[in-house]
């Protein structure tokens, strides 16, 4: 190769590496920083649309740990009114839904063959009282033998049991009511036959009227006699009734694993044996516990949130995510164990899409005036800096 050759080579060869150079310093120089554009990201940032949300505030208020459970009420005094004899019925005194007082007459039957049964076996018993008299003075005397008096005696004694007998039998004729109650069945008419041992009527004391749940043994250590207890009828628009509860089962049945606990109702009002109804168990209660309601709460996997409002050093409201760990829930109201104060601002609407220090604003209709637990009132859109402090770390 000749110099000229060889020298023009090398012009080229530095051209080429002048290009690609120059080529990487440009892109070099277009991944820098560049200034106008970061300054456009942060305002476009910083002006994001606030998000509409309903406040609401921490107050404190009755809780109650309640453990619900469906049953039917029943009677525990409930009987049936058997005929004892046997004889037409000739009056009757009572209709279903009359109360009843115990041993009180219901119903009448026809007695002319008891009362003469019963007649005549006190004509017999007056006849071997005279000769029991009159062989126990002959035996005192020691006129008669032993054998001769025990005969006597003997037959004083039969003629007494006979009489018993034909009384009981006479009573029978007359059917009393065995506990007090009300009415609820009646299965005979004046004229009928009754047989023994025939249904006549049902009687039952609704007072005696309790719901019989069963609790899952882990409950066991809370359940006690005499606890608080609601029952709530869906007849009735779900309105709720007194109750307590009467007995805990000493023992877990094995095979459900469940305690079986009879509750009792305070004031029966219009509740009837055979309703179905919802029975609250009231565990425990706090009466001055911090209150958040449900609608605040936001939930991700296993974990509850509530989104607190404050206004950070620009006067902006922004909301900020904080964990809620529950100690008592009730249907309306979450009870938590710590990181809230009487008070607090919290988002109770419009936290569906909200995102941790987003910038929130109240809904003009949501404005009205509030009183918080001090007394002091205060529109529940006019949170500054002055009433929300930002949490620590977020100046």
């Amino acid at each position: 190769m000749s110099y000229r050759l060889l020298n023009r080579t090398k012009k080229r060869v530095g051209s080429v590496r002048f290009v690609i150079l120059t080529g990487v310093l440009s892109l070099i120089a277009g991944c820098g920083p560049d200034k106008d554009s970061e300054e456009g990201l942060v305002k476009k940032k910083a002006e994001a649309k606030p998000v509409l949300v309903e406040l609401g505030q921490v107050k404190r208020g009755m809780i109650e740990e309640l453990l619900d459970r469906s049953s039917a009420l029943e009677a525990e005094a409930q009987v049936q009114v058997l005929a004892r004899t046997q004889n037409p019925a000739v009056e009757l005194l009572v209709e279903e839904g009359d109360l009843v007082a115990k041993d009180q007459v219901l119903l009448r039957l026809e007695s002319d063959r008891q009362e003469t049964d019963y007649a005549q076996a006190l004509s017999q018993l007056e006849e071997a009282l005279i000769e029991f008299d009159r062989q126990e003075s002959l035996y005192q005397q020691q006129l008669i033998s032993e054998s001769e008096y025990r005969n006597a005696k003997f037959r004083y004694n039969r003629a007494e049991l006979t009489a018993e007998t034909a009384k009981r039998q006479l009573e029978y004729t007359e059917v009393r009511a065995p506990i007090k109650g009300t009415i609820t069945s009646r299965s005979v008419k004046v004229g009928d036959q009754v047989n023994l041992g025939t249904p006549i009527f049902e009687i039952i004391d609704l007072e005696s009227t309790v719901a019989v749940v069963h609790v899952p043994e882990q409950y066991l250590p809370k359940l006690k006699a005499g606890m608080e207890a609601r029952l709530i009828s869906d007849t009735y628009g779900g309105k709720g009734f007194a109750g307590y509860v009467k007995r805990v089962s000493p023992v877990v049945e094995a095979r459900a694993g469940t305690v079986k606990v009879v509750v009792g109702v305070k004031e029966l009002g219009p509740l009837r044996p055979g309703m179905w109804v919802v029975v609250e168990l009231v565990l425990d209660s706090n009466p001055d516990a911090l209150l958040i309601p449900k609608r605040a709460i936001t939930y991700d996997n296993d974990q509850t949130f509530v989104f607190k409002v404050y206004s950070d050093t620009n006067g902006v409201m922004r909301a900020r995510r904080h964990l809620v760990v529950q100690r008592n829930v009730d249907k309306l109201n979450v009870e938590p164990m710590d990181g809230f104060e009487l008070g607090d601002t919290i988002v109770v609407a419009g936290h569906a899409g909200l995102k941790d220090a987003a910038a929130v604003r109240v809904l003009k209709e949501l404005d009205q005036l509030s009183l918080v637990p001090d007394g002091v009132i205060f529109p529940t859109n006019a949170v500054s800096a002055s009433t929300q402090r930002p949490p620590p770390g977020m100046n």
